[in-house]
């Protein structure tokens, strides 16, 4: 029996990863630019020059081939340059592209087998950890991971995070802060992290602690004290991860200080991008971008508001009254257009309140006692509803939120603790659906890569 187990281990991230290769093959093959852009060393020479404004051939890979080549501070965080730089000492900017491609292209590959042995490590269901691993690995958003972004890099960093954190993982704890430490350093001079991550971890605090208290039902100082003891660990895991981000950043903000004179310069950058604080309410309809960006934008709140919701109502042992819909087409038209489904649930619901309707209980499951408690759960929830948030208030559109979202392990882990939580085999179905909608995606992902069109 324990061989075929360690077989499954190596099996199902290969058939994994081969309907990647599939969607890619089949973009390729619709339009060969693509197989020619991704293997050749050299641009391709197109017939009509000057491209068109919404065109570049390798869009934010060109920022980072710079920084390989020539050193400096930008928007761009620097690790994925020095280790391109140091590694193969490119000296133009094509040979930079290509060893991205390169590069990010063996760390998806690698990282595929470690995050399906860590999602099936933390699920502990095999059938699930199949499914959340497809749906992550045949999305839009995955054909960043292997064409020089950083995502490549910051999921595998993602993946070892998350491992640390995992509540069943034995590792000592003092070596597991030591590890976390220097892996959420090295994630903050990849990406962007620090809103986030201060975000993320106080939420995740105050969330479980405040359920504890809930079950408890005894609100005084006292009270919160003993609990703050209780998660010790979990606010050492906080505070590491605080200090790790900011050591991380201080050391890029320091080279922008002697380089710019300017130890924010970064976040400057972003602001002559257009960013700055407002409240667009538009974007909860229109995202002024790809559409997948909306569906990026609302699938991290509506876990959010899920995972609460669940834990509330099992925490408390009270009644819930969630309306259960009917028809199956209603995750359909979650995953293609969230705000639709929003408003007809709303509607629904609130016409069965009106009119005393019986409520369809939802049977939670005992697991949503472990998930209430379960610190990675809720970093990984609050992180990702982060982006969305920050986005919104920062932008006058999505642009790239889905990228954020779907392109790193952070969304996908919570999805399957949540499935956990529901009972029946309609979570089986969804995800499958939603992958071959994804995979179509991801196929038209790769024809617009050989065009030199946006891809998120």
């Amino acid at each position: 029996m324990i061989p075929k187990q360690k077989n499954i281990n190596w099996i199902l991230p290969l058939i994994i990863c081969g309907a990647f290769i599939f969607c890619a093959a089949v973009g390729m093959l619709i339009d060969p630019d693509a197989f020619h852009k991704f293997f050749s060393a050299t641009q391709i020479n197109r017939e009509i020059p000057p491209q068109l404004p919404h065109k570049s051939y390798y869009w934010d890979v060109l920022h980072y081939a710079e920084m390989a080549v020539n050193p400096s501070c930008k928007a761009f965080y620097p690790l994925w340059t020095f280790i391109i730089r140091n590694l193969f000492h490119p000296q133009t900017i094509e040979q930079a592209a290509h060893y991205f491609l390169i590069v990010g292209s063996g760390i998806f590959l690698i990282t595929n087998f470690l995050l399906f042995w860590v999602i099936k490590t933390a699920l502990n269901r095999t059938t699930l950890a199949f499914s959340i691993m497809l749906a992550y690995t045949v999305n839009p958003m995955a054909i960043f991971r292997v064409i020089g972004y950083t995502e490549s890099m910051f999921s595998l960093f993602s993946t070892l995070f998350i491992w640390l954190c995992l509540p069943n993982n034995k590792i000592n704890q003092n070596l597991k802060l030591g590890f976390l430490f220097i892996i959420t350093f090295l994630m903050s001079l990849t990406r962007p992290i620090l809103i986030q991550v201060f975000f993320a971890t106080i939420l995740t605090l105050i969330t479980i602690i405040g359920l504890e208290m809930l079950k408890t039902k005894i609100y005084s100082w006292k009270n919160l004290l003993i609990h703050l003891q209780k998660y010790h660990r979990e606010i050492k895991t906080t505070v590491t991860i605080w200090v790790a981000s900011l050591s991380g950043y201080a050391v890029y903000g320091n080279y922008c200080l002697q380089t710019r004179g300017n130890f924010f310069a970064p976040f400057e950058d972003q602001r002559l991008w257009g960013k700055k604080l407002g409240i667009h309410l538009e974007l909860l309809l229109f995202p002024k971008s790809p559409l997948v960006d909306i569906i990026g934008f609302y699938l991290p709140l509506i876990i959010l508001l899920l995972s609460l919701i669940l834990t509330y109502y099992k925490y408390t042992q009270k009644q819930n009254i969630i309306l259960v819909p009917r028809y199956r087409i209603w995750w359909s038209i979650l995953y293609l257009y969230p705000p639709l489904l929003i408003l007809i649930y709303g509607f629904n619901f609130f016409k069965a309140m009106k009119n005393k309707i019986t409520f369809t209980q939802v049977k939670i499951h005992d697991y949503t006692n472990n998930l209430a408690v379960n610190y990675i759960f809720w970093f990984c929830v609050y992180f990702t509803t982060a982006h969305s948030l920050i986005q919104f208030f920062t932008f006058d559109r999505l642009m790239s939120l889905a990228r954020y979202i779907f392109a790193t392990p952070f969304f996908f882990l919570p999805l399957g603790y949540l499935y956990r939580c529901i009972p029946g085999k309609i979570k089986y179905q969804t995800l499958l659906f939603m992958s071959l909608i994804s995979a179509v995606m991801l196929v038209e992902q790769w024809i617009k890569y050989g065009q030199d069109k946006w891809l998120g």
